[in-house]
């Protein structure tokens, strides 16, 4: 039986301090491809292991062989097992309410994980029977487990706030009956990590097991580490990738990991594939990579250390992320991630026949760029998938217009913002002709303010349509005839303040005039009497526009010869304004 051995407990604390440091964020960690176990469970020979993807592990407790097994497996091996989950949900936010399970049964507590971050102080709250009770866990921590042994209560932690879980304190020991504090153990004691997922008490042994985010242990009553076991994943001998156990911490293979992401059927072929990636640079497919981030730096790869792309050894693995690939809605981000870290020409290909899919542009606009970037994508998209996207485009226009005509209904932006993606869409791919269907749109809509649907589109089409020059004639049209808040998004767009080598035709007399009707329109009584917050903001914004573009020489000289004289005398009143208050020029 697993028991206190002096060299393992030696061993546990020596390395603590070498134990990864960890970081609750947006950005992924080593460790978020772990399994999150939710439950432990006790046979008279084997301690069970349960997550909430569906793995499922074992530990034999005679012998300490660890390994992972197939659901079925499990249930064989853990038939009539007691123990249980630790909460429900298996995963609660900040502030959020949870349910802990003792193996009893019979006691529940209840739980609200506490919210602390960045000043902002609402702490965790324990009840047992419907009743706050005394814990002696840090106020600006949250409770993710508790267990009952011999009147006292161990209560496992974490931090809820902020950006999501990060390490607690680790188990928290208390008495049942006041709360007295009665010992903590930490990764300093040889706990795994102060992030405590599960504690359940093993019938048979006396003993307790507790599930962190990096691995488990065996915990004596007597309060002292008696086994740690650290997780991580890597290929078995078949070549599948699985979880195993290490007594000392270890790395994941990412590689691996991206077998098992990816649901490879083949897997032994996937193996035999990765096995020809030279082992210097295998560590540059990291989390980062795993989860579709940028790498960046990688020793052993410098001439690729700022690409966007894995080295072009890594591109053994991009069959099996295109024979995996699926570009339904639900799917399409999570596809894109797996293949935009391939410098493929095969998977550009694959990705250029779905960049005009309804829901690409959103998501796909930064992977198009990086395949143009290195001569990887085509010119063009093909006919048929133009005409396809053309067709799509249209059709969202007229819903859009005949829900837009129709009294006491809701407009149906939806199909207006489908428009807009899949002209966005076709332009990234090469196509110019969905933003010339918008250009011909705006341009037939009558002039007036937000209280029209179709100028409201304009706004949000002049924001997403930013960096497409072709969108310049919508652009110039709105402006000029649009008025109050919807405007201020196409005066932005010919905004050239800071120019970018990317826009090519935004500075011109033609644009500058626009912008004077524009401040014209902002400041016209008239035209926005209930609305000055907005006519303010219009004013402000599409002033500044024109101000950027009378900072060119050529245009103000333009201008000044050819345009001024001919202009209405209100606007010519607002470019003497800018003039005369900018003799800097």
């Amino acid at each position: 039986m697993l028991k206190k051995h002096s060299f393992l407990c030696f061993a546990c604390a020596a390395l603590a301090g070498f134990a990864p440091q960890l970081y609750a964020g947006m950005e992924p960690s080593s460790w978020d491809f772990l399994p999150v176990i939710d439950e432990i469970v006790f046979a008279t020979a084997t301690v069970g292991f349960s997550a909430i993807d569906g793995r499922r592990m074992v530990l034999d407790k005679e012998t300490g062989a660890f390994k992972q097994v197939s659901p079925s497996e499990y249930a064989g091996l853990m038939r009539g097992a007691k123990g249980g989950k630790a909460a429900s949900p298996a995963k609660s936010e900040a502030g959020a309410a949870a349910t802990l399970y003792t193996s009893s049964g019979t006691t529940v507590l209840q739980t609200v994980n506490d919210d602390c971050y960045e000043g902002r102080k609402i702490v965790h709250v324990l009840k047992l029977d419907g009743e706050v009770i005394k814990d002696a866990v840090d106020p600006c921590g949250s409770i993710s487990s508790a267990e009952i042994e011999n009147g006292r209560l161990w209560l496992g932690t974490l931090s809820k706030g902020g950006w999501g879980e990060s390490p607690g304190k680790g188990l928290v020991v208390q008495s049942l009956t006041d709360g007295t504090h009665i010992g903590t153990i930490s990764k300093q004691d040889g706990l795994t990590s102060n992030l405590v997922r599960v504690v359940k008490l093993d019938p048979y042994t006396g003993y307790l097991w507790v599930a962190t985010q990096l691995g488990i242990n065996q915990i004596s009553p007597e309060l002292e580490v008696l086994y740690a076991l650290y997780l991580y994943e890597d290929f078995d001998e078949s070549g599948t990738c699985t979880v195993q156990g290490s007594t000392t911490p270890a790395k994941n293979n990412f590689i691996a990991i991206f077998q098992r992401v990816l649901d490879v059927k083949d897997k032994r072929k996937f193996y035999e594939a990765a096995m020809t990636i030279p082992p210097a640079i295998r560590p540059c497919f990291n989390e980062m990579a795993v989860s579709g981030w940028s790498v960046g730096y990688c020793s052993g790869a410098e001439e690729y250390a700022s690409s966007r792309f894995l080295a072009p050894q890594f591109n053994v693995l991009a069959p099996f992320a295109i024979e995996t690939a699926d570009f339904s809605p639900g799917k399409i981000w999570e596809t894109l991630s797996h293949l935009c870290i391939f410098g493929d020409k095969d998977v550009a290909a694959l990705i250029a026949d779905h960049a005009t899919d309804e829901d690409f542009s959103g998501k796909g606009s930064q992977c198009v760029y990086a395949y143009k970037e290195v001569g990887l994508f085509p010119d063009k998209p093909s006919k048929a998938r133009e005409k396809e996207a053309l067709g799509r485009i249209s059709k969202s226009l007229s819903q859009f217009k005949l829900s837009a005509m129709k009294e006491n209904t809701t407009p149906d932006f939806k199909s207006g913002g489908v428009a807009i993606e899949g002209a966005k869409a076709l332009s990234e791919a090469g196509s110019p002709k969905g933003v010339e269907l918008l250009n011909a749109f705006f341009m037939r809509v009558k002039p007036g303010n937000g209280n029209n649907p179709e100028v409201l589109l304009f706004s949000d089409a002049a924001q997403k349509l930013h960096y497409q020059d072709e969108f310049l004639p919508g652009v110039l049209a709105g402006v000029e005839k649009f008025y109050g808040e919807p405007v201020q998004q196409g005066c932005l767009y010919l905004d050239i303040t800071y120019p970018e080598a990317s826009k090519k035709n935004r500075l011109g007399v033609k644009q500058l005039v626009s912008l004077l009707k524009a401040v014209e329109n902002a400041s016209h009584p008239e035209l926005i009497p209930h609305q000055p917050s907005q006519a303010q903001g219009a004013y402000f914004t599409c002033r500044a526009a024109a101000v950027s573009q009378l900072k060119d020489k050529t245009v103000r000289a333009e201008f000044l010869t050819g345009a001024y004289p001919a202009l209405p005398a209100a606007q010519k009143k607002i470019a003497d304004g800018i003039i005369n208050a900018g003799q800097q020029y």
